[in-house]
């Protein structure tokens, strides 16, 4: 980082308003790689932005990425200034508001016992189960809001949904700048977490996705809102009202629902970039034949699968030692009838990775509701392979 007076009438450009960022915010942003990482860009993209002979302008996307990830407003990069030193006061006078108690946090997570760290800096991700509960203690109501709320993205990713959703209620009274600034963003991830199996909540997460989509542009930055709302209208339009471990009968299904579900696929699909666009299209082509299959009017959609995936396969480049790129990539196949070949890729994968218990039994899930609805011979083959592996891994 350099530090330097800007000639009279030449202003703070993007990367020189980034790099002041890192320095103030240098325990979120730890380092380039780790930043990269935070917000989805290559390596090389993060080292272009920090090379001191560069004078860069990022794009309205990389802005409030950056500005999500900071907690900042995405006004930070239309204010203008003249001094390095007055831009790094300017945040600094913002940080004290915003986070009254970090160094408390701070100072909690540094004294519990082995706690791995990079570059000295906390790092919430790799809390264990027990430390977590020494941080989830009455006082917890009075940290700050951002600290809270990475402790419950760690609750969910531990399972502990319940507990999650409660200490975003905390957030929710405090009502802090932090609340005010990220509301929707809190809002989004209290209707994933009403939406997880352990609670079922779709009504409730239907109504927040709903408003976020109506009432802002918020689906355009996030479009993964778009998916969750339609996973929730497949979820209501297949699945009893009354007991929601079992499936309706054909005559049961709400096809208005299902008519909602896949047209929001399919804008989450057109909005979302190439490298993400995999999961609402297997979505999208089981929608497609479970239509088929209850309105036998309905025109056959083999053709529109065919062409979807091929759209697809041209600006997808699978990660192979991801389960759910190679999962949905088999899936397609095996419903375009190439079932051989997708039973071939997931036990390349299997071979050569692990897979999460969670992971593949979603999976498996999906594949029981299609069959239930379709009776697809080439989906119970897949499913089987899937089980007798699944039984293997557990056993082994």
């Amino acid at each position: 980082m350099y530090s330097r007076d800007i000639e009279d009438g030449f202003l703070l450009r993007d990367n020189e308003k980034l790099q002041v960022i890192a320095k103030v915010y240098s325990d979120i942003f730890v380092n380039k790689e780790h930043f990269a990482r935070l917000i989805g860009v290559g390596r090389s993209t993060v080292y272009e932005w920090f090379k001191e002979d560069k004078r860069v302008t990022f794009n309205t996307k990389s802005k409030s990425k950056i500005s999500q990830t900071f907690g900042l407003l995405d006004t930070v990069w239309s204010e203008q200034y003249r001094l390095v030193e007055e831009f790094e006061k300017r945040l600094n006078d913002y940080k004290k508001i915003e986070h009254p108690s970090t160094d408390i946090d701070r100072w909690i997570l540094v004294n519990l016992k082995e706690i791995d760290t990079e570059d000295n800096q906390m790092s919430i991700e790799r809390l264990s189960l027990n430390e977590i509960d020494v941080l989830l203690s009455d006082r917890m109501k009075n940290r700050s809001a951002s600290f809270m709320f990475e402790v419950a993205q760690k609750l969910k990713n531990q399972d502990r949904v319940h507990k999650a959703l409660e200490v975003l209620g905390w957030i929710e009274e405090q009502k802090s700048s932090f609340w005010y600034i990220h509301e929707n963003r809190i809002r989004h991830f209290k209707a994933v977490l009403l939406s997880h199996e352990q609670i079922q909540a779709w009504d409730e997460a239907i109504d927040i996705l709903r408003s976020l989509y109506h009432g802002s542009n918020y689906h355009l930055k996030e479009p993964e809102i778009l998916t969750l709302l339609a996973s929730n209208y497949k979820r209501k339009a297949l699945y009893s009202p009354i007991d929601t471990k079992k499936y309706r009968e054909l005559n049961e299904v709400d096809m208005e629902l299902m008519t909602s579900a896949l047209c929001l696929y399919e804008d989450a699909y057109k909005l979302k970039p190439d490298n993400a666009k995999y999961y609402d299209a297997v979505n999208i082509a089981y929608l497609y034949n479970i239509i088929d299959t209850i309105e036998k009017e309905y025109a056959n959609k083999k053709t529109e699968i065919i062409s979807l995936y091929k759209e697809l396969s041209m600006i997808w480049r699978i990660d192979k030692s991801s389960w759910w790129e190679v999962g949905s990539d088999a899936e397609l196949l095996m419903l375009l009838g190439e079932v051989d070949l997708a039973i071939l890729k997931v036990g390349d994968f299997l071979e050569n990775y692990s897979v999460k218990e969670f992971d593949i039994k979603t999976t498996i899930r999906q594949l029981e509701l299609y069959i239930h609805f379709s009776d697809d011979i080439n989906a119970k083959r897949f499913l089987k392979f899937l089980k007798e592996s699944f039984s293997y891994i557990k056993e082994s």
